[in-house]
């Protein structure tokens, strides 16, 4: 991977707790999250962290694209070793584009978010946007009616009121940006109606580990996501997840997938996959 690094934070950084109760409140973890024993930082914290530096990055001159108008299509998070690990100390963040591809509809960039203790990586994202060349009708995507192979299937009906929209403006945005409420349209990561991505994707991870344990989530772990239809307020979803089946031995294997979806209508919100790597 050639990774241009565009930009850093200046000098070390500390987790703050607030900031993290904040984050934990917005994504159905609680506000005990943080105190809870045997229970790692959320994995996509780290990602809220990177708010600035992601602002950063696309308003720079290096940066190929106009920002106006960017949208998400992907997203890799791999934890490599326990978040918690940053409670320990100082830690760094970096940012840099790694690639432009032009595809039929525009141009996608990948941008890479790492966290680092002792130069080494904890944390690490790869999120795709999308440059489109017009201004998009995004198609209605349905979730796949089948499973594949799936030991176990949880359906869980949430609610996501108007305030959802506020919350996870003020949880998943960096602090300087808070006063503002929601995060700039033209970052393509939040409107003024729908539910910021990373808090779908939140709240799946979250209804994961509740109902099958901290243990799931615990590094090293890989999550890929892809973001199909924004998620309207008010309104509801439901979210399913299952163990994957391994074909070659029909066990259960270390995969989970998951998805959000309005269930009337059958509208696929977000699509995602949780593996757990070998140590």
């Amino acid at each position: 991977m050639n990774f241009r690094k565009h930009c850093e934070v200046d000098g070390p950084l500390r987790l703050k707790v607030n900031e993290l109760r904040w984050y934990c409140w917005a994504a159905g973890y609680g506000w005990d999250y943080p105190d809870s024993v045997f229970r790692d930082i959320p994995l996509c914290f780290c990602h809220v962290l990177c708010g600035r530096l992601l602002a950063m990055v696309t308003s720079s001159n290096d940066f190929r694209l106009s920002p106006q108008g960017l949208l998400p299509v992907q997203e890799t998070i791999r934890k490599r070793q326990p978040i918690d690990e940053l409670k320990k100390g100082c830690f760094r963040l970096e940012a840099g584009v790694t690639e432009y591809r032009p595809v039929d509809s525009g141009v996608e960039v990948d941008i890479c978010f790492k966290a680092l203790r002792a130069d080494q990586p904890v944390w690490e994202s790869v999120l795709t946007l999308l440059s489109p060349r017009h201004c998009p009708v995004s198609p209605v995507r349905h979730c796949p009616t089948g499973v594949d192979g799936a030991t176990e299937i949880k359906p869980l009906e949430i609610r996501v009121p108007l305030l959802t929209g506020l919350k996870s403006a003020w949880a998943f945005s960096d602090v300087s940006l808070k006063n503002l409420l929601v995060l700039p349209p033209r970052l393509g990561i939040v409107g003024h109606s729908s539910t910021h991505g990373l808090w779908m994707v939140s709240r799946c991870l979250a209804e994961i580990e509740k109902h099958k344990g901290a243990d799931e989530l615990r590094a090293p772990l890989c999550v890929s996501v892809q973001f199909q239809q924004p998620l309207e307020l008010p309104g509801r979803a439901v979210i399913r997840f299952w163990k994957a089946r391994d074909e070659a031995c029909l066990q259960p294997s270390n995969v989970y997938r998951f998805q959000l979806q309005d269930d009337s209508t059958g509208t696929c919100h977000i699509m995602g996959e949780l593996v757990r790597e070998s140590d």
